[in-house]
Formats: C-alpha cells, structure tokens, sequence
C-alpha cells in the first residue's frame, strides 16, 4: 500500500476514534465550529451555527455588542471611516451591532486597544505589524506590487486554514484592506530615486519600519515624525524629500505642494487598513467571518483608493521607466530578506506573497531565487 495513504488511513482511524470517545457535547460543539469555518455552506446556515455556537457573547437583544475604533485622518468625514460605516449595516445581517469611533490620532486608538476601551481598532497596516507579523508583513517593501496582488492576499488571509497564524492570546486580525501604496515624494524631477537621497533632509513616518529601514541605507538626513507632521514638512519645503503612503499626502498635501514638486511613480510598498480585535471578544468563527467579509468589501476599498489617487492632479507624478523600476524592486527585495532575518518580517508571508507574484509573472528573474 502506498505509504502516504497508510497514513492518512491511519490518521483518520485515529482522527474517528477520538470523535467517538470525546463527549457528546463535545462533538455538536465541535460540528457548530466546523459548521461555522466551511465557506462550502450557505451563510444563513453558518450564521444559525455561530449564534449556537457562541449563545453566551449574545445579548438579550440578541446582538453581539462590539465597539470599533477607526483611524481615519480625516476623522468621520474621512473615506476609511465611511466606508466602515457602510460595512456596519452588512454586519447586522448575522447579528453584530457595531459601535464605531473616529480616531485622528492613530497612536491614541492604539493606546486605547491595548487598554480594551476598543473591541477592535481599524489601523494602518504598518502599526498592525505591532500586533501580528504575519499580517503585518503585507506592508513589506516591493512585495506587492499593486492590489490585484493584493486581493489574492487577503483571499489567503480569508481562507480558515490562515486562522491559526491570524491570533494569539491577545490579538486577533480581523481583516485587511487596500490603502495605497508608499512612494518618494521630491521636490525636483531630477531626483527620482532613493540612490540619489544622499546628504539630503529626508522625512519618515516615525512607526513606518520598512520606510525608516530604506532611509537607513539612502545616507540622507533622516527626520521621523507623525505622518501629517512629515507631510506638512515636504510640502513646507523643510524637508528636501520624503518616504510616505499615499493617503497622508492626499490628506494633508494635495493643493498645498509647491511648484516642481512630485510623486516619484515608482511603488516602495503596499499600504494596507487593518483590523485587529482583542481575542477574547471574537471568537474563532466570529473573527473568520469578519475576515470574509473583508473579502467580499475588498472592491469597495480599492475603488476609495481610486478615488482619491484621481484627486491628485496628473502633472503630480513623475514618471520613471521599466529599468528603474526593475532596479528598485531588485534593491526592495534584499532589504526584505534582511528585515525578515532581523524577525521584522514574517517569513511565511514573505514566501507567500512571491508565490502569488511568481503566479502573475513567472518569467520573472525573483521567481529562479530561493532565498526569499
């Protein structure tokens, strides 16, 4: 007999016995769960199954109560936070009544996370990577390369065999969203790349470590700070250049730039939203169908994008040819390796995320390297 399946045979064996001998309790809780994290069952039956299955986080209104903390820079007027809010309604259908609080100040909301005055906070990706490297590791630079990538991504994070990577003892994600891209951002169309930063005033994002560990190695004067805090600096002209995600510059830059200056058109990385909640108020079946839901809102997010890209004028972006952008993801790659053997990344991820763009371009010259 084939070795293979003698063990799966003998696993199932194994695997029957074990159901038999555990409880009857045991079992019908164990059916609810599988019920619950089969994405082959119709929803109606999974969401009968999750209100079964987790009776006692149901309140006598029959809802599960949860507060949400978004971080919108723009506050309740911003796109993330509307498009939350459009999301709340959905969330009703199996039974969460979402309570939503706009956040300016990203640090604050992550203060009040970890003090579980949120049940969940919706934050940037890169501050996600604080609370779950594998997740947190979609911000790694040059490893995704525009959102169809993406959305092949936040499929694997949808998928119930990604839950154990998604949680532990505190933490849980939720879900995870298209927010831009990071970019270059200089104030002459003579300097288009981050080999040319040298002796130059540079501005980063204080929490960004992708960013920070790029500036690190372009002998630029680097100067960290909020994110509108280093906008506001570049389009001041106090700083010569700057490393950021494109939503800080749609919020606080657009209009405000001075003549000449531009967008460096070649992405650095993808910027994501992220929902992280505290474990013990989602539980396993509830946190995976939040993450679905992500999925099926995963449209709705890059069209927000879209929008706001459409904002800012053409004659904005500096454009840069194939070879440079060819040279700048070779360059993005080796960073990513060393970030990840200094336990920044995770590496799971980052072999994920080259199988999906080995997938979309297997010609390419990373998909015959096997350090990442």
């Amino acid at each position: 007999m084939n070795q293979c399946l003698w063990v799966a045979m003998l696993a199932t064996v194994l695997l029957t016995s074990a159901v038999h001998a555990a409880p009857a309790e045991d079992r019908r809780l164990a059916r609810l769960e599988a019920t619950v994290m089969s994405q082959t069952l119709p929803l109606q039956k999974r969401i009968e199954a999750l209100r079964s299955l987790h009776a006692d986080i149901i309140d006598a209104d029959g809802k599960i109560h949860r507060l949400f903390c978004v971080w919108d820079m723009l506050g309740r007027s911003g796109p993330v936070y509307t498009t939350v809010d459009d999301q709340r309604f959905r969330s009703l259908h199996y039974g969460l009544e979402l309570t939503l609080k706009a956040y300016q100040d990203e640090q604050a909301l992550i203060d009040d996370l970890r003090a579980g005055r949120c049940d969940a906070g919706l934050i940037s990706g890169i501050r996600a990577l604080e609370f779950n490297r594998f997740s947190g590791t979609l911000e790694a630079l040059g490893a995704i390369p525009d959102s169809t990538h993406l959305q092949l991504l936040v499929q694997v994070l949808a998928s119930p065999r990604s839950a154990e990577h998604l949680a532990d003892d505190d933490y849980v994600v939720l879900g995870a969203a298209a927010l831009g891209e990071s970019y270059l951002y200089s104030h002459s169309d003579q300097l288009l790349s981050v080999n040319q930063l040298a002796g130059k005033t540079l501005g980063v994002p204080r929490y960004d470590q992708s960013l920070l560990a790029l500036a690190a190695q372009t002998g630029a004067a680097v100067q960290r700070g909020e994110l509108l805090a280093v906008v506001d600096d570049f389009v001041s002209g106090r700083t010569d250049a700057m490393l950021a995600p494109l939503i800080g510059f749609h919020v606080a830059g657009t209009g405000k730039v001075k003549a000449g200056s531009g967008i460096v058109n070649a992405r650095l990385s993808q910027s994501t939203i992220q929902l992280i909640g505290r474990t013990g108020r989602f539980p396993i079946g509830l946190a995976q169908m939040l993450r679905e839901d992500f999925l099926f809102k995963f449209d709705s997010y890059v069209k927000r994008v879209e929008t706001e890209r459409a904002n800012i004028q053409a004659g904005t972006w500096f454009p840069v040819s194939a070879a440079q952008q060819q040279a700048l993801d070779s360059q993005l790659r080796e960073l990513r390796i060393q970030l990840r053997e200094q336990g920044v990344y995770d590496a799971r991820m980052l072999r994920l995320m080259k199988r999906v763009r080995c997938r979309i371009n297997p010609s390419a010259n990373e998909c015959s390297d096997e350090r990442e």
